[in-house]
């Protein structure tokens, strides 16, 4: 209906739906590729509003990020690919050659041929140049799920042979049991199962993490951006600071709130 907004649970719902078509035959063993298009670029806004990057993070999908080789596309790409990392997102970067080696001072990439100016052309010649760099692409993505689920799988293990895990009798705790987390998103978390085949699933945060919950899952995602944007900003600001006998204003601040807050008692 124009004009009516899609909410955002009803979309990632539809969206959650479409990403399990297909992806079983009984034995669990297809080989599935499923690519999700978004439009405008990785801060636009979705259907209600949200940014995209925001939208889709309970998913965490692998993303592809199709930079700008044209003049001035540096920035705006480096933009958009710290925009997918400081959300979680892991990222492989493809542009469009147009000449200026926009490549060279980026993270490594995988660069397209130009696209022919002359509307007459075909494309066949652009699309066997580009088969190679697709082919890379997409044998490097199935490299790193592989290397991903591998991880996964070796965790528990490896975690409980160094871990101790507080109120825990640890001889009594088997590997099947222990909960392989990938990601969090608001209230749940994105765990590793395995149920005839490796999947991803969302599991509610039922200890509450007490920092990061609260009354509403879409303040919390809200507040978890956020987080990551200050830890960010204070780390690329300040880095490590030695405190004695030094003033530094996010340690200022704090100090004076806990004294006008829990600590008001104690001044």
């Amino acid at each position: 209906m124009e004009g009516g907004a899609v909410p955002d649970n009803v979309l990632l719902e539809v969206l959650g739906r479409c990403l399990g078509i297909g992806s079983e035959d009984g034995g669990g063993k297809v080989d599935v590729w499923i690519v999700v298009e978004t439009a405008g670029g990785v801060a636009s806004p979705g259907p209600s509003g949200t940014l995209q990057c925001d939208l889709y993070r309970p998913f965490r999908l692998p993303a592809i990020l199709v930079g700008d080789g044209r003049l001035g596309g540096i920035s705006g790409t480096v933009s958009a690919y710290e925009s997918f990392k400081l959300r979680g997102y892991d990222v492989a970067i493809v542009i469009e050659d147009h000449g200026l080696v926009n490549e060279v001072p980026l993270l490594p990439v995988l660069v397209l041929p130009p696209v022919p100016q002359d509307p007459s052309d075909n494309l066949m010649e652009r699309f066997d140049k580009s088969e190679a760099v697709f082919s890379f692409l997409k044998d490097l993505m199935l490299s790193v799920h592989s290397e991903r689920i591998q991880r996964f799988h070796d965790m528990p293990k490896r975690a409980g042979d160094i871990f101790w895990w507080p109120f825990t009798q640890l001889k009594l705790v088997p590997k099947e049991i222990v909960t392989v987390i990938d990601s969090r998103c608001g209230e749940n978390f994105s765990v590793h199962k395995v149920c005839d085949k490796d999947f991803i699933t969302q599991q509610f945060d039922a200890c509450a993490s007490w920092w990061t919950q609260g009354p509403d899952a879409t303040l919390q995602l809200w507040f978890q951006i956020e987080l990551a944007r200050d830890v960010g900003y204070a780390a690329a600001r300040f880095g490590h600071v030695m405190f004695p006998e030094n003033v530094y204003e996010p340690a200022l601040e704090c100090a004076e709130l806990l004294l006008e807050g829990v600590g008001k008692e104690i001044k």
